[in-house]
């Protein structure tokens, strides 16, 4: 029977250094991807929350705050802040946004919604001439990239992406 070798340091072991050194290295590229992944979540790139998570488009009539990145089948917020003033006001959206997303509340309800052209008008009466603040809570369902479009109280539509993760 063969005896291991006797290190310079007295202990008779049998190593396997190559396989151990090679282990390492797949060790400290495992971390980096680690880390790398973790510094995308922080970023907001996969979802929820973070700097780049949202996106905001700036109207005369008001701001739209819609995720840039959103997750299959997690709720999501659309923030709007409609303009100060009496009237009727208005959150439009092309049906490009209703085929990835499904709204399960909006706060608070609008008066009445009516289809107009290639997409959905909601319609909102704000009791005070303070700005009306909305707040859309959708569910994705579907993962992919999707572009839409959305308006404000009747200006011209801006395009949009969201990217939703699986």
């Amino acid at each position: 029977m063969d005896q291991p070798p006797v290190r310079d340091d007295g202990l008779q072991l049998e190593e396997h250094r190559e396989f151990q050194e090679s282990f390492w290295r797949v060790e400290r590229i495992a971390w980096i991807g680690f880390g790398c992944i973790l510094l995308l979540a922080v970023l907001g790139l996969t979802g929820s929350s973070g700097y780049f998570a949202r996106q905001a488009l700036a109207f005369e009539g008001g701001l739209v705050e819609i995720p840039r990145f959103s997750r299959w089948q997690a709720s999501d917020t659309l923030h709007v802040s409609l303009a100060a003033g009496d009237g009727d006001k208005r959150l439009a959206l092309t049906s490009a946004f209703f085929q990835t997303f499904q709204v399960e509340d909006i706060e608070p309800p609008p008066l009445f919604t009516e289809g107009e052209g290639d997409g959905t008008v909601y319609h909102f009466k704000s009791p005070t001439p303070q700005p009306l603040a909305l707040t859309v809570h959708v569910r994705s369902q579907r993962p992919g990239s999707v572009v839409y479009k959305v308006s404000v109280n009747g200006e011209p539509m801006r395009s949009v992406r969201t990217i939703v993760w699986p």
